[in-house]
């Protein structure tokens, strides 16, 4: 298995996982519970970075350039077709969310984390990833 597979069963996992605690348990109880709050965190910082890492694999693969910060991903992929505008300002999001849990944890809210949750947008990270492997082998990239 090459590094975009096992990165993409790596976000495929926690993305499944945070399902169903959701379901389980309920956003509420998974943000008021403070070691359940930490594990959902680490949780989407896992899954996080993995999207990250996939996404500058595929970007040196490409050849697309060496980004000198995660936050140039998105706009290279944009810029390459990979993705549209509206998954670009996730992705960009994302990348922002992951520099907040891994610097600044301590400030990370609660309610956002909820509205995660409810909303579901950690599926996003699934969704941009599938995207970002389809993207990179169709065009002769396989990362």
């Amino acid at each position: 298995m090459g590094r975009a597979a096992l990165l993409l069963q790596l976000i495929e996992e926690h993305v499944e996982l945070l399902e169903a605690k959701v379901v389980e348990l309920g956003a509420d109880r998974l943000v008021e519970d403070a070691f359940l709050f930490y594990a959902v965190l680490h949780t989407l910082q896992v899954a996080s970075q993995a999207l990250i890492d996939l996404a500058a694999h595929a970007v040196a693969e490409a050849g697309l350039g060496v980004p000198d910060r995660y936050a140039a991903l998105p706009e290279l992929l944009a810029k390459a077709g990979a993705l549209s505008d509206d998954e670009t300002v996730t992705f960009r999001k994302i990348v922002g969310f992951r520099n907040v849990l891994v610097h600044g944890y301590t400030s990370v809210s609660r309610q956002l984390v909820r509205e995660i949750l409810v909303e579901r947008r950690f599926k996003d990270l699934e969704r941009l990833a599938l995207k970002i492997v389809e993207w990179a082998r169709k065009h002769g990239v396989d990362p």
